[in-house]
């Protein structure tokens, strides 16, 4: 097996050519592509992951905040 990674651009066409090495054996080869899309370089204001779920925040359950990881754990792993 043998993995290949490239960036390129995707034409309008949406038509790909992708030039692979010559180490490959001739014949048939089961091949998989996975498309990840690239992230903007320059994320408008609002669209970074810090922050972004600031709405939600509520200032009142700051206090109940300490100590939930501990307690979550307890819960769910303490032997009854």
């Amino acid at each position: 097996m043998m993995t290949i990674e490239q960036t390129v651009d995707i034409p309008p066409n949406h038509r790909l050519e992708l030039d692979l090495p010559f180490e490959l054996p001739v014949g048939r080869a089961r091949v998989e592509l996975t498309i990840i899309p690239e992230e903007k370089e320059n994320p408008a204001k609002g669209e970074t992951a810090f922050g972004c779920l600031h709405r939600f925040a509520d200032p009142s359950k700051i206090p109940d905040e300490k100590g939930a990881w501990e307690q979550a754990v307890l819960e769910k792993y303490a032997k009854n």
